[in-house]
C-alpha cells in the first residue's frame, strides 16, 4: 500500500492541484449541510480549527467529504470533517485532512403571532433554565407540549463526493484574475 501512495503523490505533484482555499469551501459547504440538518434551520460557520493536510488533491482525482455533527450545545454545534481522495485509475484512496469546525443557528426571527409565542415561551424557559432549581426546570420541561426530540447523529451526516476536471481550474482562474482585475 505504500509504495502504491507513493505513486499517487508522484502522479498528483506532477499535475494541477486543487487549491486549500478551494478545499475548505467544499468542506464548509458539506459541513453546514450536516449542521443544518441537525438544527433544523440555516446555520453560519464560526470557526474551523485542527485542519492539518496530509496530502494534495490533483485535477482528475475524486474527493470525498464527510461531515456529522459530533456535539450539540446550546448555542452551537461541532462538525467533524474527514477528507479523502481517490485515483480512478489506480484505486489508490487516502486521507487528504480532518478538521472540526464551529457552526451557530442563525437567529429566529418570529413572525406570525404563534411564533412571536413560542419566541417569548422559549425565552422565558432560557431565563428561567439559568435561575431557578433544577426540579423547577424539570416541571418546566415536562409540562411543554412543544418539546422536539433530539436529530439523531447518524441524520446529520452528510457526504459530498466531487470529481475534479480542468474546468474547476479554469474557473478559479477566471475567479482569481477578476479579483486581481478589481
Amino acid at each position: 500500500m505504500g509504495s502504491l501512495l507513493k505513486k499517487c503523490e508522484y502522479h498528483c505533484t506532477r499535475s494541477r492541484l486543487v487549491s486549500v482555499g478551494q478545499l475548505l469551501k467544499w468542506m464548509d459547504s458539506t459541513a453546514c449541510l450536516s449542521a443544518e440538518r441537525h438544527a433544523g434551520s440555516p446555520c453560519i460557520t464560526n470557526s474551523v480549527d485542527d485542519v492539518h493536510f496530509d496530502h494534495t488533491i490533483g485535477v482528475g482525482q475524486v474527493v470525498n467529504i464527510k461531515a456529522k455533527v459530533n456535539g450539540a450545545f446550546t448555542s452551537s454545534m461541532k462538525v467533524g470533517i474527514a477528507v479523502s481522495c481517490e485515483d480512478p485509475f489506480s484505486n489508490c484512496q487516502w486521507n487528504v485532512c480532518n478538521a472540526f469546525a464551529i457552526f451557530c443557528g442563525m437567529q429566529v426571527i418570529p413572525r406570525t403571532q404563534a411564533e412571536q409565542m413560542e419566541y417569548s415561551i422559549a425565552a422565558e424557559r432560557r431565563w428561567r433554565m439559568r435561575l431557578i432549581p433544577a426540579e423547577i426546570i424539570t416541571d418546566l420541561l415536562s409540562s411543554s407540549t412543544e418539546y422536539k426530540d433530539p436529530v439523531p447523529a447518524e441524520r446529520t451526516q452528510v457526504e459530498s463526493v466531487a470529481l475534479v476536471l480542468p474546468p474547476h481550474i479554469m474557473a478559479w482562474m477566471e475567479n482569481v484574475a477578476t479579483i486581481a482585475a478589481h
